[in-house]
């Protein structure tokens, strides 16, 4: 290389030789500038100058000379990151890269590694190694360390390689030399097997995409715990079974293989920790439901991630699709995953259907009843009709479209037996009566008052002392001394009996909790809320739920009442009267919770529903044993209170 032309490229690497020494920056050479470098080094340089640094007094053009050639000695000799390139006319055959002692990352481009000298001693250092459109197999630069023609020896400190452009047709066992690998770059080349790849046991991104695979490998040992990135697209791939031995896969790529069917991707429901999956470019992507099909065999738990589908996250509707096929869950997986390494095990590895045993423990005091069984519509029509008349149904009843004869109607439509209603306490006052009918359809008596049950809608009841009889005369009934009433109130009273009587007072309060206006109606069971226009009843509580009603300190006309309700809209309110009628209304309050405390105290009675017998409320210790309420005859807890 002539004078001029070191003086260049001294001077255009000086500005940023400390971004190469520090390994920021890459030094590219071409083959030929190597070569010509290479030989500048020999003929002007000798071992003993490159040590002591020491220039000789000549001529200033020859100094001159020498500083930059001992420059770009330093420059060689410290550089981290080495890229080689061909050149536009290859001269030289022979690229030695001998004294770049503290070289830890090369990239080889379209020079063939055969010509590479220099390669071996670099070995133990190198952390990165990049051959493209440059080897035929690994053994050359893996194994023969390119013209060197070494021994096999281990790469101790190679982390990452990439062999992709190349014409790699299969791996050896020269990926021994590789243990501490952790990525690995196989693409666009020629591979049909990755057998040897096992011998990787640190290796977690590994990129097999453009290749001639057509299954996806059945890794086996440390490789199947480690591997998080797997980029497997443009294959001809159509078995997915090997993903099942690969437990911690974040990251998947199997775009444009050969997937015809969704079924295929039931080894996708075995990644666990899988937060990535692309399939575009498969048949199955281009079915208009394939989004929701693919997400029946995710694994259960995508639904907890940020999961992405084909480069979209997943939707609320989606996730809720996750593992409804087959919910695989980390802990059915953690034995499947630990015996991973064995491969009698991993080879001979089948999905194993999943035994349910039904198990029915059977009451003894229980009273069997059969349960009718909606008839299942035979044909795909039969449910849209069934819709048809629900819909009509509600409209014509409105909001008590459930209650008496449209919920009967209701029953017809569905299919369902007209069967008999077994209840301790009533309904709402919008079902008439509740029936109980006996097996034996025989007449049952009692002294003292029960419940009454009859269908009014359907057949015309008789009334009688006793109790009512239906117009068939298949059983009678007896009735409960409360006979319910029908009334169309609204149905916010919270769950409480709204049995209630007359209107006792009415009060114009504000409602402090909703800054309103409304009518506070007391009777004797109930206290109410009703709207100031409509008159519609907005709330109702049962006097037994009041828990405490106070004046508030700070404002005699603000009265604040606690309710016992499990509703917490309901809890509390507190209302601001006129100083005229704040006294009436907390008097009256006061006085209906002195009498319900009265009724709470008196004893109650239950009566068993299997042998009729009467009994009064029994040890609160028992609550501790056994069922809450039993029966002492017959020891049945089919027992109802006795109002």
């Amino acid at each position: 290389m002539s004078i001029t032309s070191i003086s260049q490229v001294a001077t255009l690497l000086r500005p940023v030789s400390n971004e190469v020494f520090k390994g920021k920056g890459k030094l590219c050479l071409s083959t030929n500038y190597l070569y010509k470098l290479n030989n500048a080094f020999e003929a002007n340089i000798t071992e003993e100058t490159s040590l002591s640094f020491h220039i000789v007094q000549t001529s200033n053009s020859k100094t001159n000379y020498i500083r930059d050639l001992q420059f770009l000695l330093d420059l060689v000799q410290r550089t981290v990151s080495l890229k080689v390139v061909p050149d536009v006319t290859d001269e030289f055959s022979n690229v030695d890269i001998t004294r770049f002692k503290n070289i830890k990352v090369l990239e080889i481009q379209k020079v063939d590694i055969m010509s590479i000298t220099g390669l071996q001693k670099i070995r133990p250092q190198l952390q990165e190694l990049t051959c493209c459109h440059s080897i035929n197999s690994l053994t050359d630069v893996l194994d023969k360390c390119g013209s060197d023609n070494s021994q096999r020896y281990n790469w101790n400190e190679l982390k990452r390689a990439n062999f992709c452009h190349n014409n790699i047709v299969e791996l050896d066992d020269s990926l021994d030399c590789m243990i501490m690998l952790q990525s690995l770059d196989l693409s666009h080349n020629q591979i049909n097997k990755v057998d040897f790849l096992n011998q990787l046991p640190n290796l977690k991104y590994l990129n097999i995409s453009y290749n001639k695979l057509d299954k996806v490998p059945r890794f086996k040992g440390q490789i199947c715990s480690r591997l998080q990135v797997f980029i497997l697209k443009n294959n001809f791939i159509e078995d997915l079974s090997g993903l099942t031995t690969l437990s911690n896969i974040v990251q998947l790529d199997l775009s444009h293989n050969c997937l015809l069917e969704h079924k295929r991707l039931f080894s996708v429901s075995h990644l666990i920790s899988l937060q990535w999956l692309n399939i575009q470019g498969n048949p199955i992507s281009f079915h208009p439901q394939h989004r929701n099909l693919t997400c029946n065999y995710l694994n259960k738990n995508s639904s907890t991630l940020k999961f992405v589908l084909d480069n979209i996250p997943l939707n609320k509707i989606e996730k809720s699709l996750t593992g409804s096929l087959y919910p695989i869950f980390q802990t059915s997986y953690l034995s499947i995953s630990s015996n991973s390494s064995d491969e009698s095990t991993s080879d001979s590895f089948q999905e194993r259907t999943r035994k349910i045993r039904n198990v029915t423990i059977e009451d003894d005091n229980t009273v069997k009843q059969e349960i009718p069984i909606a008839a299942t519509p035979t044909t795909s029509f039969q449910h849209l009709e069934l819709k048809k008349q629900v819909e009509q149904l509600r409209e014509e009843y409105g909001e008590s479209w459930l209650y008496r004869h449209s919920g009967m109607l209701v029953q017809d439509a569905l299919g369902f037996e007209k069967s008999s209603v077994v209840s301790s306490t009533p309904y709402e006052s919008a079902m008439d009566t509740l029936y109980i009918e006996n097996q034996s359809k025989r007449e049952v008596t009692a002294d003292s008052a029960e419940f009454v049950t009859a269908d009014s809608k359907l057949n015309q009841a008789t009334t009688t002392e006793d109790g009512f009889q239906t117009a068939d005369g298949d059983s009678t009934i007896f009735s409960n001394t409360i006979q319910a009433q029908e009334d169309n109130t609204s149905d916010v009273s919270d769950g409480e009996d709204i049995c209630s009587g007359g209107e006792e007072c009415i009060y114009l309060v504000i409602n402090i909790n909703e800054s309103d206006q409304v009518f506070v109606v007391v009777t004797e069971t109930h206290i109410s809320e009703r709207d100031v226009t409509t008159s519609k009843e907005k709330a109702r509580w049962h006097i037994n739920t009041i828990s405490s009603c106070e004046k508030m300190e700070d404002n005699q006309n603000l009265i604040k009442i606690e309710f016992d309700t499990l509703r917490r809209d309901r809890k509390q309110r507190i209302y601001e009267l006129d100083p005229d009628e704040c006294e009436n209304f907390y008097t009256s309050i006061q006085e209906k919770i002195a009498k319900a405390d009265k009724s709470v105290e008196k004893k109650i009675m239950y009566q068993c529903m299997k042998c009729l017998e009467l009994f009064p409320e029994q040890n609160k210790n028992a609550l501790l044993e056994g069922p809450s309420v039993t029966c002492p005859k017959c020891k049945s807890n089919l027992v109802v209170e006795n109002i």
